[in-house]
């Protein structure tokens, strides 16, 4: 028997009777499950937890707080970028890598 995949009513449900607290946490979770729980910048794998979300273009420059300008990061890459240009950072830590076009894709 194959199991019911929940209906679009089931999600809006859960939506509405969601606590703003709530919806946050599953949608940092979704960001970082999207990238497999990577972190964009030096490409290793952490659990969950040990994830921080960062704004690719940071707030302090006008980055909005949408999922297409958020991304997972290890607390040391997100501490190291801080404000700077992610891409001009990334490519003095880590050289030019492909994880900038992982990264270029999502925000695009």
């Amino acid at each position: 028997m194959t199991p019911l995949l929940p209906t679009p009513d089931h999600y809006l449900h859960n939506l509405i009777t969601m606590t703003s607290s709530e919806a946050k946490r599953l949608h940092r979770r979704a960001i970082k499950e999207h990238f497999n729980c990577q972190c964009v910048y030096c490409g290793k794998q952490h659990e969950l937890d040990q994830l921080t979300i960062d704004h690719v273009r940071p707030r302090s420059n006008g980055g909005p707080s949408l999922a297409s300008n958020l991304v997972p990061s290890c607390r040391p890459c997100n501490q190291a970028k801080g404000s700077n240009n992610w891409l001009s950072w990334m490519r003095d830590t880590f050289g030019e890598t492909q994880r900038e076009q992982l990264i270029l894709s999502h925000i695009n």
